[in-house]
């Protein structure tokens, strides 16, 4: 009976301070909070998302690489479908800063869209985006995404003052990128395109945006 209220005790305790108890590759135990263990999920997802694709984003694999219990990350995120999300929602807000940080300090347009394009190819945030696309067919990015694409599409607009025009751009920009990081490579191949053809595509299209 005393082992039993001992052990409620503590879950109660533990639960209370909301601590996730984890373990490292020497065996011992690691306090985390519940922001840090989160940001570990996600730095770990990051990484298998690059190296593995979709497939790499399930809770177990998760799980396994970042050294917790397949409960723990269930209990932070509920389901790989709701962690894949959160996924994309922080690669979302990363990549639209980093636009942002471009427009602010003037660089080159077909600098901007170089980066972008690869940052959606490589690292499979265009490939994740389109699975919930065609899984959920919803996705609204939280945590000041919105604001960010308010932001850009403002600076964008800031010498013409036509709002509309800067979301036709930011539209054709998004959806040229979306479809190089899903299909460019077979596209390409279908037309013939070479290798630094396809590399120069960057390039090319903020020429061409730039005489719109």
């Amino acid at each position: 009976m005393s082992f039993s209220v001992n052990v409620i005790l503590i879950n109660k305790d533990v639960n209370s301070r909301d601590i996730n108890m984890n373990v490292n590759s020497g065996g011992k135990r690691i306090r985390r909070t519940p922001e840090e263990a989160k940001s570990l999920i996600l730095k770990v997802a990051t990484d298998r998302l690059s190296a593995l694709g979709l497939e790499g984003l399930n809770i177990s694999g998760v799980a396994k690489d970042a050294g917790m219990s397949h409960a723990t990350v269930i209990h932070h995120f509920g389901s790989t479908g709701a962690m894949r999300e959160a996924l994309l929602g922080q690669m979302t807000r990363d990549l639209l800063s980093d636009v942002m940080a471009a427009l602010n300090h003037n660089e080159e347009p077909a600098r901007i869209l170089e980066r972008l394009f690869e940052m959606l190819s490589h690292g499979g945030h265009g490939r994740l985006l389109a699975w919930l696309a065609l899984d959920q067919q919803a996705f609204s990015p939280a945590g000041g995404s919105k604001g960010l694409f308010t932001d850009i599409l403002g600076t964008i607009a800031k010498d013409s003052g036509d709002t509309v025009h800067a979301k036709q751009l930011v539209f054709l920009v998004a959806i040229a990128a979306m479809g190089k990081s899903i299909c460019g490579d077979a596209i390409a191949g279908l037309i013939g395109m070479n290798e630094a053809e396809t590399q120069q595509f960057p390039e090319w299209l903020a020429a061409r945006i730039q005489q719109i």
